[in-house]
């Protein structure tokens, strides 16, 4: 229950003489009859208010479920529009990108269809960088190291494991912010605007190249994850992203953009 405040001592008569008074008023207007063992018309108003919340409450909530049961009903994508999960990572939340990312999403044409702050816990890191990837990230690292002319002293999936928990740590050092977004061919455009994963090699004009200059190798001199603001879904992981991080109540594609006016309803 709420807490009210109460006014002083002549103020409070003069409220219960004017309750005393709407409450005729409603007796009257609506020919509400009240029970016999109402003290006054002051406690069948009370009882009446009471009534009147519970039900119209329940109605409330009724229609609220309807809405969400309907809303789930989404309509089947069309042919060449895809859905995709672009998150700002911790990174680029401390340092105050989430609006500048927004509107770059939003000035290319595409919609938002779902947006929200997360602060992952491990279990989600664990899932989203599981250890089956540690063999394939050690082999990438061990190509590049080669390439270099560098040592490469680790086995694949020592170094693969300790980049996984490099990631774990970073991800789960601040909240991100996920964005769902809808377009025409949006995964590939989305991952288009954000770039290169190393900052450093990131083109300018993209996310990472405009607001990063980190570099793989620095990270690894530091034994940290490389920090590069954002992660985009690929083709192959878009779905199941999507799906771990929005529930199907989370996401609002059914609402029309001025862009969509003129390229057609995504």
């Amino acid at each position: 229950m709420p807490v009210v405040y109460l006014p002083k001592e002549g103020d409070r008569r003069e409220m219960y003489r004017e309750l005393l008074a709407l409450a005729k008023e409603l007796r009257e207007k609506y020919d509400i009859r009240f029970s016999r063992d109402a003290k006054d018309e002051l406690e069948a108003l009370y009882g009446i208010m009471k009534a009147l919340y519970e039900i119209t409450r329940m109605e409330w909530d009724e229609e609220h479920k309807a809405s969400k049961k309907k809303r789930r009903k989404s309509k089947p994508l069309k042919k060449g529009i895809e859905r995709t999960l672009l998150f700002v990572k911790p990174d680029g939340v401390r340092r105050g990108l989430v609006g500048e990312i927004i509107s770059r999403i939003e000035r290319a044409g595409l919609k938002i269809i779902g947006l929200k702050m997360v602060w992952l816990g491990e279990d989600w890191a664990k899932k989203h960088y599981p250890d089956e990837m540690a063999p394939k990230i050690g082999a990438k690292a061990k190509k590049a190291f080669l390439a270099q002319g560098k040592e490469f002293p680790w086995t694949e999936e020592e170094y693969g494991k300790a980049i996984l928990e490099a990631l774990r740590r970073y991800v789960t050092s601040a909240p991100i912010v996920a964005i769902a977004i809808q377009g025409p061919r949006a995964i590939s455009k989305v991952r288009a605007m954000v770039g290169d994963t190393a900052p450093s090699k990131a083109a300018p004009g993209t996310i990472r190249g405009d607001f990063s200059c980190d570099d793989y190798e620095w990270a690894d001199v530091q034994t940290r994850s490389i920090y590069n603001v954002v992660h985009a879904s690929d083709s192959e992981g878009a779905e199941r992203e999507l799906k771990e991080m929005f529930s199907e109540d989370e996401l609002y594609p059914d609402y029309t953009t001025l862009y969509e006016e003129l390229l057609g309803e995504f």
